[in-house]
Parts: structure tokens; C-alpha cells; sequence
């Protein structure tokens, strides 16, 4: 009788968060933004701020494969339970060091860091030698669109009732660029001129269309590599020392390069340009925010305070919780 209504109680949320995924994500975000505001106002806050965000991101992640109708058991295809595990691994990675802080100092903390890092490491090696994947992206299964799911999801429904002699859309292989058919499209009356959403376009199928050149495989190789040469390295020279630091933006600056005048679909294209916009966090890693980027921020915050009436509310909050924030999200790599 508990399993049933355990079922029942499910069935009628799964069928809630169907029917209004965009709710479901401002429930979502509700529970994330709870992880800021508990930031520094409790004893230890930062185990609990990490225990709601991720917490969020998995309710998220869950939430997604309820909308795409596709939440994934542990007999589906490798691939996917691969994509699954490396996302799961990388929303709780932070909680999983915190606590190891907690329980075991900082040698626990490194150890912990380590056997996530490699245990990415060769996840990702999986999927791009095994599965073919050409560039893996972090995270692995990427949050779903909620209002591009219900376009395509109206979409399809207007074809299904007024009928379509074929596919609603093509993709090219080389450039990527999703075109609508000729005979996929709707009455003219009918017609929203929403973009066209890829066939097929499930992002928790391994991606198996074509084979990574051997230029691709390096520039790859470099960009999954470089946590585990970083933390090597900082074993080595120590963590202040600049080493480390210039070894892994060199790597990640050389995968960039080797990836220039590339043949890249558009989802490949979007995660490139991802990676560049990361080569800032190189500012909050140790010895450059020490050295330069800590000094600079303190300067900042401390003048809007003083000069802008009730900012001091804000300002002197993050001040105390940056360097806290720097010692735990600079070594994650997600």
C-alpha cells in the first residue's frame, strides 16, 4: 500500500512538472538562490549552502529527464550512464570536499580532490576514445532548455494534428546549421518562425557521428588532462607557486589554438567559446588572486561601500566570503 502511494504521489508530480516545466524551473532556481542567501549567516553555512545547491542541480537534472520522457535506468546504453555519473560527479564534487574538510582536514580534502579528478579524467577519456565524443562538454548532460522544450513540443504537436509529409528538420553534418524541410513545414497560418530544433535531439545520447581527428584527440586530451597535470604540479612547486598555474593555462590556451579553423557543429562552437570565457577564472586561482586579482576586488567593494549609500550591506559579505569562495571553487574545474 506505501509503494502505491509512494507511485501515485510521483505519477501526479511527474505529470505536474510535464505540464509546466517553466514553473518547475522557477521552483528550481528558488531552491538555488537559498544556497546564497545561507552563505556566511550560519555555523557551518558552507557545508549547508553546498548541500542546497547541489541538492538544486540534481532536482534540476531530474526535473529535465522527467520533461524529455527519458530519465535513465542503469540497464539503458553505457554511454548514457557514463554522462550521467560524470554530471552527477561534477553538482556534488564541492559538497564531497567540503565535507572531507570537515571530517578529515586537508589532507582529506586534497585526497578526495584527487580521486574526483581522476575519476573525470578517465570518465571523459571514455567517452572521447570509446563513444567517439569529439569535444565532451562540462557538464556532460547540459540543463535543458524548459521554453525551447515547449516550442518544440508545440511544434510537434501542431505537425502531429495537421499533418507533415516528412521530417520538420535537417542538420547538416559538417557546419552544424538545423534547416527546416520544405516538407516539414506547417500551413502558412499556422507557422510560429521559431527557430527549428535538430532531429533527434536527445543530449543524453553519446555522440557517435563521426570519428575525432588526431588534431581534435590532442587539443581534447590537453583539455581533460590539465586538472590532473594542475594538482600534480601544486604537489611539486607547492601551491603559491606559479608553476602549476602557467602549466594548465598553457594547456588550456594550446587546446583553444588546436582547435582554430575546425570543421565544428554549432553545440561544439558554443562549448569552445565556454572554455574561453573560463580562462577568467584563472584570475581566482592561486598565486594570481593572492598576488593580483584578491587585492583589486578588496579595492573595489571596499570603494562602493563607502561611497554608495546601504551597498555596505552587500559589500562586506562578499569580502569576508571571497577568499572562502576562492579556496573552494578554485580547484573544481567545472
Amino acid at each position: 500500500a506505501a509503494s502505491s502511494v509512494k507511485w501515485d504521489v510521483f505519477t501526479r508530480y511527474r505529470k505536474w512538472v510535464t505540464s509546466n516545466p517553466v514553473a518547475a524551473a522557477e521552483m528550481e532556481a528558488v531552491v538555488k538562490w537559498g544556497s546564497y542567501i545561507l552563505a556566511g549567516r550560519l555555523k557551518h553555512s558552507t557545508l549547508l549552502c553546498e548541500i542546497v545547491y547541489s541538492g538544486s542541480r540534481l532536482f534540476e537534472m531530474f526535473n529535465d529527464f522527467i520533461i524529455k520522457q527519458t530519465i535513465p535506468q542503469l540497464t539503458t546504453k553505457e554511454g548514457n550512464r557514463l554522462q550521467v555519473l560524470l554530471t552527477v560527479m561534477e553538482y556534488v564534487e564541492v559538497l564531497v570536499e567540503v565535507a572531507a574538510v570537515q571530517l578529515w582536514g586537508e589532507v582529506g580534502r586534497w585526497a578526495v580532490v584527487s580521486i574526483i579528478q581522476l575519476s573525470k579524467c578517465i570518465g571523459r577519456f571514455l567517452l572521447l576514445l570509446r563513444y567517439k565524443t569529439p569535444i565532451v562538454p562540462s557538464p556532460p548532460i547540459k540543463p535543458l532548455d524548459r521554453r525551447a522544450a515547449i516550442n518544440t513540443k508545440q511544434e510537434r504537436l501542431m505537425f502531429a494534428t495537421h499533418g507533415s509529409a516528412g521530417p520538420e528538420a535537417m542538420q547538416l553534418p559538417h557546419s552544424g546549421r538545423v534547416m527546416r524541410t520544405l516538407a516539414g513545414s506547417s500551413p502558412i497560418h499556422l507557422r510560429t518562425f521559431t527557430p527549428p530544433q535538430p532531429p533527434n535531439n536527445n543530449e543524453n545520447e553519446p555522440v557517435i557521428s563521426r570519428f575525432p581527428s588526431a588534431k581534435h584527440m590532442t587539443a581534447e586530451a590537453m583539455h581533460i588532462l590539465r586538472p590532473i597535470c594542475h594538482l600534480g604540479s601544486m604537489y611539486l612547486f607547492g601551491q603559491q607557486s606559479w608553476a602549476p598555474w602557467i602549466l594548465s593555462l598553457g594547456m588550456d590556451v594550446t587546446s583553444l589554438k588546436l582547435y582554430n579553423k575546425s570543421q565544428l557543429t554549432a553545440a561544439e562552437k558554443a562549448e569552445l567559446a565556454h572554455r574561453r570565457i573560463n580562462l577568467i577564472y584563472y584570475l581566482m586561482r592561486s598565486p594570481a588572486f593572492h598576488t593580483v586579482t584578491h587585492r583589486r576586488i578588496k579595492y573595489f567593494l571596499t570603494t562602493i561601500g563607502n561611497r554608495i549609500p546601504f551597498a555596505q550591506t552587500v559589500c562586506q559579505p562578499l569580502l569576508d566570503y571571497i577568499p572562502e569562495w576562492q579556496k573552494i571553487y578554485a580547484y573544481t574545474w567545472s
